[in-house]
């Protein structure tokens, strides 16, 4: 399959027109068919959103959508979240819906503490996981158009009032969604750690060996160590550890951002200046980059 060009009005109009007349279609018919709970027995194209705990997952995912997500310390994530974005010409809409639940948001303030909420009733109150899917649906001009599933973060250790297997219980749960040839690996690591040794890079070879459904996403560009910058820029070239589908850089709010109060706009702004290699950094180049391999995706299959 060839690649849909992304730069340029040309190449943009092409994405554009591509996505309306063939991948729009098929991506509300996936919706409506995984909320269906089809895809137990027909695997469904998606995207997956994998990372090791504090890897940056939520704050990409943050920056695509436009909204505040949970995050903090430990597992944030707690049950896998249909992230559906939908751009439109009309004003900010968003609705949330899980187990027997459909709410209707009217401001993007509202969108955390409802997941919050709704990890609560599904998961418990507390720190364990459910493999129960809770979906969020937003539409505004400002988003692009995609759908992800974003899962827990991997973690290795049990804390306080965690059951001493959460580690497999999250391993199996990422498995269930990234084993499938239908999905898409994005695999969230941190520039400031040896990629060779994440676990979710691990877990998307073992079930990619060939590693052509897997997109790396490097973030915390500024943590990286002073004298390890090639190092970095080798991985963003694919030559350290090649994937078919390669890297991408995004630096995205951090928590002393967010303690400033710098809003989701500003802080793409500032990545802008922050992110010079181009084609493979920033969210919104992320966003057209995600619609790409989308498209080829359902082209191939």
């Amino acid at each position: 399959v060839s690649r849909t060009k992304t730069k340029g009005s040309s190449g943009n109009f092409t994405l554009c027109s591509q996505y309306e007349e063939k991948v729009r279609p098929c991506i509300d018919l996936i919706d409506s068919l995984r909320a269906l709970g089809v895809e137990k027995d027909l695997a469904l194209p998606a995207i997956a959103v994998i990372g090791d705990q504090s890897s940056g997952k939520s704050s990409v995912l943050e920056a695509l959508s436009g909204v505040a997500l949970p995050r903090g310390s430990g597992i944030v994530t707690r049950c896998p979240l249909e992230l559906k974005l939908k751009k439109t010409k009309q004003e900010w809409k968003g609705k949330i819906a899980y187990l027997e639940i459909e709410e209707d948001l009217s401001s993007p303030s509202q969108v955390e503490k409802e997941i919050e909420k709704a990890q609560n009733a599904v998961a418990g109150k507390g720190v364990d996981i459910s493999p129960e899917l809770i979906t969020l649906e937003i539409s505004s001009p400002e988003v692009p158009d995609l759908t992800l599933i974003d899962l827990p973060g991997i973690t290795r250790v049990a804390v306080k009032n965690q059951s001493l297997d959460i580690g497999k219980k999250i391993i199996d749960l990422i498995k269930k969604y990234i084993n499938k040839q239908q999905t898409i690996n994005l695999v969230v690591v941190p520039s400031n750690v040896d990629i060779a040794t994440t676990e979710a890079l691990k877990m998307a070879n073992e079930v990619d060996p060939k590693v052509e459904r897997t997109l790396g996403i490097l973030t915390k560009p500024d943590l990286v160590d002073k004298g390890t910058e090639r190092d970095t820029v080798d991985i963003v070239r694919n030559i350290s550890v090649p994937l078919r589908k390669g890297y991408m850089v995004v630096k995205c709010r951090g928590q002393q951002d967010i303690n400033d109060k710098l809003s989701l706009t500003a802080a793409i702004q500032k990545e802008r200046y922050v992110l010079l290699e181009e084609g493979r950094a920033t969210i919104p180049l992320l966003a057209e980059r995600l619609t790409q391999e989308l498209i080829e995706h359902i082209n191939v299959r």
